[in-house]
């Protein structure tokens, strides 16, 4: 057998794996994580032959800042709401409940958005105490915005993944061998829109059960390597342009069969199961399905690249 060369893939027969690659919110176009968070773990998953689950469930945070910079999409944590803070529309008065849930604020953002025609709303942290906030005081700083004397200028941003990898309560995919945790994973704990700070609580628990449980796989499973080309391949900047557009804070069925097209799997899949769900349910928000179906109560939408979506309730 050739000795592989630096660089050349490595296979390696694991009677466990367990994927904890972040979630996907960076293939939107407008973000408030790194760029390499593009659901690489879901990919894998996926080209291996494991499930999918919840992928129409994107939280989208109201209040990331706006810049035309590296530091556009910055995240303005909603304490600073709880803080005193205000938002403000181009007229300099207030249009929501700053306290609201994020999806309810997002989404009295966007609707100000396109009535004003304006790149953002302002953010009024004049009153709230800066040292308490020294990361953003910081960011700020660098790209000239002083708090203490302007209003922040923000936008809604995608921010995090309810979907994922879908899981049963170890951390177990629908494949033998293969495990996922935090945002790569989808266990439902998180419903239709996630609670801040939640996402710490499920990866120490999820993520202590799935290392427990992989320990106890005796075999590693045979199965063939996926087809290589479909792992490396990146999204291009036209999907982070085209789920931006089409699968934003509020979809429209035209707009998601638009994603069908779409040369990045995973995009086709998002857009499959915004399709799928015909309602408005916490961070999937219809234009033509306002309001909840209780019908889908408890339902969780099951995807991957053989097949239409299907619905499924889990204990």
């Amino acid at each position: 057998m050739a000795r592989p060369r630096r660089g050349d893939p490595l296979p390696v027969l694991a009677r466990a794996v367990v994927l904890a690659t972040g979630g996907m919110a960076a293939l939107w176009q407008r973000t408030t994580n790194p760029r390499g968070a593009v659901g690489a773990g879901l990919v894998l998953a996926n080209a291996a032959g494991a499930e999918l689950a919840d992928l129409e469930f994107m939280q989208f945070h109201p209040t990331a800042l706006r810049h035309d910079g590296a530091r556009d999409g910055f995240l303005i944590t909603e304490a600073v709401r709880g803080e005193g803070a205000t938002l403000h529309d181009a007229n300099g008065e207030r249009f929501v409940d700053e306290l609201a849930p994020r999806d309810q604020v997002a989404l009295a953002i966007r609707e100000e958005l396109n009535h004003s025609g304006a790149a953002a709303v302002g953010l009024d942290m004049r009153a709230v105490d800066l040292d308490r906030f020294p990361n953003i005081a910081d960011a700020l700083a660098e790209v000239g915005i002083d708090p203490r004397r302007e209003l922040v200028p923000v936008a809604p941003a995608a921010h995090y993944t309810m979907g994922g990898v879908a899981t049963d309560g170890d951390g177990r995919s629908s494949l033998p061998g293969l495990y996922a945790i935090g945002e790569t994973a989808c266990t439902g704990i998180h419903g239709a829109n996630r609670l801040a700070s939640n996402s710490l609580a499920e990866c120490f628990v999820f993520g202590r059960r799935a290392a427990l449980a992989a320990t106890q796989d005796r075999e590693p499973p045979s199965r063939a390597p996926a087809d290589e080309a479909i792992l490396t391949t990146a999204p291009p900047e036209e999907t982070r342009a085209a789920l931006w557009r089409d699968a934003g804070l509020q979809r429209e069925p035209d707009c998601l069969r638009r994603l069908q097209d779409d040369p990045f799997l995973l995009a086709r899949l998002i857009g499959s199961s915004c399709l799928a769900r015909e309602e408005s349910r916490g961070a999937h928000q219809r234009s033509d399905h306002p309001d909840t179906d209780p019908g889908l109560d408890h339902l969780h939408t099951l995807v991957d690249d053989s097949a239409s979506p299907r619905f499924e309730r889990w204990n």
